[in-house]
């Protein structure tokens, strides 16, 4: 939903538009564009009159095809409400809805605030690295019936963000698309628990293996997890998106949630790999096979450094970046063509 807290403000000086200055283009599509370019057409006569000239949409009855019936010799020129087929006969009777001006203007920053979303629906998934993969690059990691269902999952998330502006427009694919996306945050949840469940088996088992061996498992349901979990974060927030409901308590509360089920997982992996370090640094040189030990230390370390250092990570900041921007002040700068810049930085 789009608050209804806004201003149209000319802008009489030469404006820097320019990236270098903090503004980026957004993407619109044509029926964007049309909405945005019907306000623009209107904006001298508010300017003059102070107010919206008297317009109205045409709404055909359901069933009904045909166009306008034109009058036709009279001092009057227009159409009539009256709809004429092809056969040049009347089937019925169109209605004119009044569009005030606070309704154009609505329809076109609702047009804007989609568009926005999608810059920063980008912006995120850009940060999140793993939403970025390839396929093959993804399956390199994944492994076991979670394989075929996590890249499932993954391949309906891209989905859901490519096609964002073009699904919002379509009330029916927008609402199947918010419960697949609810549907896959759930997904991502169970094969998270199934990850870490999984990592603390095996750290503690060992199953025989050389250190070296279990060291790459270890680090092999790190990815898993990590990917996961980004699956988990990004379906939620496209979900906020999707819905466009900025509501201040639900954002606080997905915020809050995303926020202390990553930081939990966090930790887990954090006791998880301290543990294998424990393991690593105890083990005498004659398990390790190709990799120094000292190799393999580093990595650990570099790891649990970045995971112990109490920050929050890179993962939660990306996240509750994406879901602020929903509810902080967005100015607009629309050029007499109807291009529509955004101040970001």
């Amino acid at each position: 939903m789009v608050e209804q807290n806004w201003g149209i403000i000319p802008c009489d000086m030469a404006m820097d538009i320019s990236p270098a200055n903090g503004f980026t283009k957004l993407e619109l599509d044509s029926a964007q564009k049309i909405q945005i370019g019907a306000l623009l057409q209107q904006l001298p006569s508010m300017a003059a009159t102070n107010q919206m000239p008297k317009l109205y949409t045409v709404t055909f009855p359901d069933g009904v095809s045909g166009k306008l019936m034109e009058l036709k010799k009279t001092e009057l020129v227009g159409k009539t409400t009256s709809i004429i087929g092809d056969d040049g006969k009347i089937k019925g009777t169109a209605a004119l809805n009044s569009l005030d001006n606070c309704t154009l203007a609505m329809g076109c920053f609702t047009a804007m605030s989609i568009a926005s979303s999608q810059y920063f629906l980008k912006k995120i998934n850009d940060e999140l690295r793993m939403m970025r993969m390839g396929i093959d690059k993804i399956l390199e990691f994944l492994y076991g019936d979670k394989k075929a269902e996590l890249m499932a999952e993954v391949s309906f998330i891209r989905y859901a963000y490519e096609n964002y502006i073009s699904i919002m427009e379509c009330s029916a694919q927008r609402a199947a698309t918010i419960t697949s996306l609810q549907s896959a945050r759930k997904i991502a949840m169970k094969d998270i628990e199934f990850y870490i469940g999984d990592l603390e088996s095996t750290i503690k088992g060992r199953d025989g293996k050389d250190i070296s061996s279990l060291v790459e498992k270890a680090f092999q349901l790190k990815e898993s997890l990590e990917f996961s979990m980004q699956l988990y974060g990004m379906s939620s927030l496209l979900e906020v998106h999707y819905a466009q409901n900025y509501d201040r308590s639900y954002l606080k509360y997905v915020d809050n949630d995303i926020s202390v089920y990553i930081d939990k997982c966090e930790k887990r992996m954090l006791g998880n790999f301290s543990s294998l370090r424990t393991l690593v640094d105890s083990a005498k040189e004659m398990p390790f096979k190709k990799i120094a030990k000292t190799d393999i230390l580093e990595r650990i370390d570099g790891l649990v450094e970045s995971l112990g250092r109490g920050e929050e990570s890179d993962m939660r900041r990306s996240l509750r970046a994406g879901l602020n921007a929903a509810t902080q002040k967005a100015d607009y700068y629309m050029t007499a063509d109807g291009v529509v810049y955004m101040k970001t930085a």
